[in-house]
């Protein structure tokens, strides 16, 4: 029977590597980071992407700005825009479908997909040379970096894009002991869908290596995780039958803007946040116009300067895409649920429940 070999490509640092290679190629072996202007240590804000350089100072995505600068102030901070991430990001999937069979891809995320290529392997004979000619027609067309993983279905694959990061390609043969041998000695959480408290009940348990479950059974494992063991003894023992279906293109689900200040607001100013939400709703719906969407759900987020966070959302009956209803809604969740005795530190807006209209539909058929 013929083996059959999934890929997945996982590009490489993908927000900061596109400031790098693509915006800013002066930036090519530097420490990077996608985020606001530290401000020499006493700006605001967290890192959303850094760079394998950035990352060797101990810099991580979630880090304040403040922080990162002080580990690393010749580190490069860049805004960064992400419109420019999702054009790479429709490059970098167009190369993927040319390699795959039949065309078919299974996006995973924004820097990642699935591709499966039983066809293409038995051209190229073995799927190392496939991905060796893959790796660098992505770096030709995108000029960006990417990791491959290949095994039998999708759940090694997607362990093994991670083993060789990055600009690496790990092959798991088929033979069921080759890929049990490669995920025993892996800790629990290298299998996806396995997150920090699934990993702290197993670990209560014992069980901290894919090795140990891999020796259980069912019986063993039910009475920790339940209606979950049958799933987890499979994916620790490198068993997934799934076809690889495609999702098609990327549908967005939320368009959001968020607006950390440089100074805590005082609590007895609200008014100085709603000028905020009403900017903030502006450029939400001029995104809105340009990709020809429509909202139902609003949210609005406050994080206060102890960093605790609220968010609060209201949905409405029909669909819509003007300003004046957005900050309205916007402005009335914030009114109605901040704390008036707390500054705040971030005020944040997102519109959900997306949906597709035409430019001859006007917004009165939404009202």
């Amino acid at each position: 029977m013929e083996n059959r070999w999934i890929m997945l490509i996982d590009m490489d640092a993908f927000f900061a590597s596109v400031e790098q290679y693509r915006n800013h190629p002066e930036l090519i072996g530097r420490p990077v980071c996608v985020g606001h202007d530290p401000k020499k240590g006493n700006g605001r804000g967290v890192v959303r992407a850094v760079s394998y350089e950035a990352r060797a100072y101990g810099i991580h995505s979630g880090m304040p700005v403040s922080k990162a600068y002080r580990l690393c102030p010749e580190a490069a901070f860049v805004n960064g825009e992400f419109s420019n991430y999702v054009v790479a990001s429709n490059e970098f999937m167009d190369v993927l479908r040319e390699y795959s069979d039949e065309g078919r891809l299974r996006r995973a995320s924004i820097d990642e997909a699935y591709i499966e290529v039983t066809e293409g392997t038995c051209e190229y004979g073995n799927p190392i040379f496939l991905a060796q000619d893959l790796q660098a027609a992505v770096k030709q067309e995108t000029s960006l970096p990417c990791s491959i993983g290949i095994a039998p279905n999708m759940s090694v694959a997607k362990i093994a894009a991670g083993m060789k990061k990055p600009r690496g390609i790990t092959l798991v043969g088929p033979n069921p002991r080759d890929i049990i041998e490669f995920l025993a000695p892996l800790d629990v959480q290298a299998l996806h869908g396995v997150g920090k408290k699934t990993a702290a009940r197993l670990k209560d348990f014992g069980i901290q290596k894919l090795g140990q479950i891999q020796k259980m059974s069912l019986t063993e494992l039910w009475p920790i995780m339940g209606k979950s063991s049958k799933w987890l003894l499979n994916r620790a023992s490198g068993i997934d039958t799934r076809p690889l279906l495609d999702n098609g293109p990327r549908v967005r689900k939320s368009i959001s803007k968020d607006k950390t200040f440089m100074k805590d607001i005082d609590p007895d100013l609200p008014e100085i946040i709603n000028n905020y939400i009403v900017r903030i709703c502006k450029k939400i719906t001029k995104k809105l116009h340009m990709k020809e969407l429509a909202f139902k759900t609003v949210t609005v987020k406050i994080r206060y300067a102890d960093y605790t966070t609220v968010q609060r959302s209201r949905t409405i009956p029909r669909y819509c895409d003007d300003i004046h209803t957005l900050s309205s809604i916007a402005c009335n969740l914030f009114d109605q649920n901040r704390n008036p005795l707390k500054a705040i530190r971030l005020i944040g807006v997102k519109v959900s429940s997306l949906h597709q209209i035409s430019n001859q539909m006007t917004l009165t058929q939404y009202l």
